[in-house]
């Protein structure tokens, strides 16, 4: 039997409501003995802002400001142009102050992040991960393609690469599956060949099965099937079963004596947004130009957004087809494409506000600072404030028609909510789409009601709650201090290995040790 510190496991944008409905109908037999045996909590994560910072986030204990990054495409530091950015390593991942504290460490294939040199240990990067910007390799390099070897390759190119035919989403499910198996069998032969302090390993098919699958097993959303007529009700739950079984294998080999701890740094909820409106809803308000435009009901007029040639193409032409294409292109150009398929390859320098990248629930914009962007329009202080309020009051009016309610959950500014000296990289304010309906159309009171349907292949999309689970002798998740959150996984896995935890590492330990009778 290996001997290990901690065996930790991720599971990418796992939904913990799911997870507890899927324990209570007897499917997940490992995760309902371990959440027995050990403790659970729901754990905040940035993703009601920024869903592409939760990992990175959770590695070094930190938030984007320090990090720099807040999504894959963002606006280039003193320039108007939208860059791709690769996920590197940011800040002091954990593994990273556990392998400085001379901790061994396993890393296998955590999401977003690059090969971290001089690990105390192996590591493996984007073999199967979901939505990966960054090389497929390993350290030891020699590692990676022994594996495969031994194992076979991730069976599965993209999580949007198949078509949306009930024989494509059913093959899709079985990819996933399989992927889960030679997965567990890659964890398997490496937690065997030592022992290890830090065993980390991610399973990734859980955030695709999430953005594929959702409608199938949701009543609530406009697509389910109450029928079932093509067996893919359970596709999501299969998948998760799946690697609930690996989980058994892998919690078995360390024993019962090894603290085991679970983590999903956010979760799933039905994906509805209004992505396409936004741009034509600044224009109405004026802060695509020089002033702002009050509502006047008597001017009130409804518009139909058209999709540009690029999103006519993206719509139109098959998916497997764009992919194709894609993986022929050389990388300057292909990124050129992928940034001006997410709307623009550059900001409009006579805006006062742009809309700018972030993912589809999580609407993003800058305001042109004066100081700050290179042809800045705004003054800080007293005019930049009042931009962001008329943006925000008129983002919080929004009305989804077919429900009557707001088509807008939360508004967050984030200098009130982020601190740190790469603050300005970021967005000056992000919202929230509801979930409680598709958005296919905006009333704007006093200017108009916006209309443009979107074609969107993915029906889940990310929710801010995720959730950790610990079982450790003696020990138990501290809810006492304040709220769990995604950045105290670092600190908990360094004081359980018995690590320094960096003066920069924002959060805290939740392992609270428990007097023993």
């Amino acid at each position: 039997m290996p001997q290990c510190q901690l065996l930790l496991i991720g599971l990418d944008a796992a939904e913990p409501s799911c997870i507890e409905r899927w324990i209570s109908e007897g499917r997940l037999p490992n995760l309902a003995r371990l959440r027995g045996e050990g403790s659970w909590s729901l754990l905040r994560s940035p993703a009601e802002e920024f869903p592409d910072e939760v990992w990175p986030s959770l590695y070094a204990s930190t938030n984007a400001a320090r990090l720099g990054k807040y999504y894959y495409i963002q606006p280039e530091e003193g320039s108007d142009r939208l860059v791709l950015l690769e996920d590197d390593h940011q800040g002091k991942q954990f593994w990273t102050a556990a392998s400085e504290a001379g901790k061994r460490c396993a890393v296998i294939d955590p999401p977003k992040t690059a090969i971290m040199p001089g690990l105390n240990g192996v590591q493996i990067a984007s073999w199967g991960a979901h939505a990966s910007h960054c090389e497929t390799t390993s350290q030891p390099p020699e590692l990676l393609s022994e594996l495969i070897a031994s194992h076979g390759d991730y069976p599965l190119d993209s999580c949007d690469n198949h078509g949306r035919s009930p024989a494509a989403y059913r093959q899709l499910r079985e990819k996933l599956i399989e992927g889960v198996r030679r997965r567990g069998a890659v964890l398997r032969d490496l937690l065997d060949r030592e022992d290890w302090d830090l065993f980390f390993a991610a399973f990734s098919e859980t955030h695709c099965s999430g953005h594929q699958f959702w409608h199938f097993q949701d009543p609530s959303h406009p697509l389910y099937d109450p029928t079932d007529r093509h067996g893919l009700r359970s596709a999501m739950a299969d998948v998760y079963e799946a690697i609930d079984a690996e989980i058994g294998s892998l919690v078995e080999r360390v024993g019962p004596d090894t603290p085991v701890m679970i983590f999903s740094g956010h979760g799933m909820a039905p994906q509805f947004h209004g992505r396409d409106l936004t741009p034509t809803l600044l224009d109405l308000w004026g802060l695509s130009g020089s002033s702002n435009i009050a509502p006047d009901p008597s001017r009130s007029r409804r518009i139909e957004v058209k999709p540009g040639l690029v999103q006519w193409l993206k719509e139109k032409v098959p998916i497997q087809m764009q992919y194709a294409v894609k993986a022929m292109l050389p990388k300057p150009i292909e990124d050129a494409v992928v940034a001006r398929v997410m709307g623009s390859k550059n900001l409009n320098p006579r805006a006062r506000v742009n809309y700018v990248p972030n993912n589809d629930l999580n609407p993003a914009f800058r305001v042109n600072l004066k100081g700050r962007d290179p042809h800045g329009l705004v003054a800080p202080g007293a005019e930049y404030d009042a931009v962001l309020d008329f943006l925000t009051l008129r983002l919080r009016e929004l009305v989804n028609p077919s429900t009557g309610k707001p088509a807008i959950r939360k508004v967050t500014r984030l200098h009130d909510r982020y601190a740190g000296p790469l603050l300005d990289r970021l967005p000056d304010l992000t919202a929230m789409w509801s979930r409680d309906a598709w958005i296919g159309e905006v009333d704007s009171p006093g200017y108009g009601r916006v209309i443009g349907s979107h074609h969107d292949l993915r029906t889940g999309g990310h929710e801010a709650l995720g959730f950790c689970l610990l079982r450790m002798a003696g020990a138990e998740i501290d809810l006492e201090s304040c709220e769990p959150s995604g950045k105290d996984i670092g600190p908990t896995v360094l004081s359980i290995l018995g690590a320094p935890v960096p003066d920069a590492m924002e959060g805290r330990s939740l392992a609270r040790i428990r007097a023993l009778r």
